[in-house]
């Protein structure tokens, strides 16, 4: 099995990874091949997974090695997903016409069918649950740096630079969450470019490690907060928010899917989408940006350390974990190797009416 994942994008290698484990274990021999415009007679493999972004643009080149592989009689399967909708999906009747997806949340599966394209299956994100059982031990010292015996409560963010991410609305409510409660302190982990939002504020501690954090790295920032916030406008699955649940943090975040397919109301405390923005640049995607007021985003991390400061460690623990193994590597992505093996087979929903189907050239 070889696995096509990007070169750059971390989140898609950890998950190649995971998935890449799972099959080991399975019985198959995984190679995981970075880069991009492979061609795949040139590589020796008898069935492949591409884990990409369903980017018409930037991805063309991984779509068209799946139409590739698939040519060659082999078994490939593109996991996939989107921030949003495809751009300009009617250019691309190549895609409609030849190719199909795993997406990777139903809210992934939808946008993408609303575009004409066709879904088979969906398999959510995993997580090493047990790997993240000992997040406490490893963030102690993070924490001690940042705390030094003051009691702050302390909340963490982990993103990359991009617009969707929400930095700039972040710092915004970093601001007035200072002006209520100044025993709060923010770690926010992301790329330089990031930066610029949160200069003026003392209440950050703003660290530019993005994508260049260990998997220890990962698991002690986790381990160093109190809650985590998740900011971002625009996700196809959310892997940040399932880690910190497998860390045994509760999380705020904005009331939207994906990330409400991930938590429950019981392990999660939701901030309402005020509005809808579509955010464009040069890529195959046009964003979907779900805008929340600032205010009630602050209000709602000030509501969840009230919370959180009466319960127990250990019943916060038990609810944040047993929700984050639901979504356990090792209950997901052996689907991967069923679906492989034959034992489950994937057929378009008769339900379904493309788009495509009806096209007339």
């Amino acid at each position: 099995m070889a696995i096509f994942t990007s070169k750059i994008g971390k989140s898609l290698q950890k998950v190649s990874e995971h998935i890449g484990e799972i099959l080991v274990e399975r019985g198959h021999d995984v190679a995981i091949i970075l880069g991009d415009y492979l061609d795949p007679e040139k590589v020796d493999f008898d069935s492949a997974i591409i884990v990409m972004p369903v980017d018409l643009v930037w991805c063309a080149g991984y779509l068209y090695l799946w139409y590739r592989i698939s040519t060659l009689g082999k078994p490939v399967f593109y996991y996939g997903t989107i921030e949003g909708e495809v751009k300009n999906p009617q250019k691309y009747m190549w895609v409609r016409d030849r190719l199909w997806f795993i997406a990777n949340s139903n809210y992934t599966k939808r946008k993408l069918e609303s575009a004409g394209f066709e879904v088979r299956d969906v398999i959510y994100h995993g997580v090493k649950t047990d790997f993240f059982s000992d997040a406490d031990l490893h963030g102690r010292r993070i924490r001690e740096k940042i705390d030094r015996g003051r009691g702050k409560f302390i909340v963490g963010y982990i993103a990359l630079s991009h617009t969707r991410k929400g930095h700039m609305l972040a710092a915004k409510v970093m601001k007035r969450v200072k002006k209520r409660d100044r025993s709060i302190r923010f770690l926010v982990v992301s790329e330089i470019q990031a930066k610029r939002h949160y200069e003026n504020l003392d209440n950050v501690i703003f660290v530019p490690s993005f994508g260049k954090l260990t998997e220890d790295g990962v698991k002690a920032f986790y381990g160093a907060l109190d809650l985590y916030a998740h900011f971002a406008l625009a996700e196809g699955f959310g892997l940040p928010v399932l880690e910190a649940l497998a860390s045994g943090r509760m999380v705020v975040h904005a009331m939207y899917e994906p990330l409400t397919e991930i938590t429950t109301r019981s392990v999660s405390f939701r901030v309402p989408v005020r509005t809808i923005l579509w955010y464009s640049e040069i890529s195959g995607i046009n964003f979907e940006l779900h805008v929340y007021d600032v205010d009630d985003f602050a209000d709602t991390i000030i509501e969840a350390k009230e919370a959180i400061m009466r319960m127990k460690k250990d019943e916060i623990r038990d609810l944040t974990r047993s929700r984050a193994s639901e979504f356990d590597v090792r209950r997901v992505y052996p689907r991967f190797a069923d679906i492989l093996e034959g034992k489950v087979k994937l057929e378009m929903d008769p339900n379904i009416s493309l788009w495509v189907k009806t096209y007339k050239r």
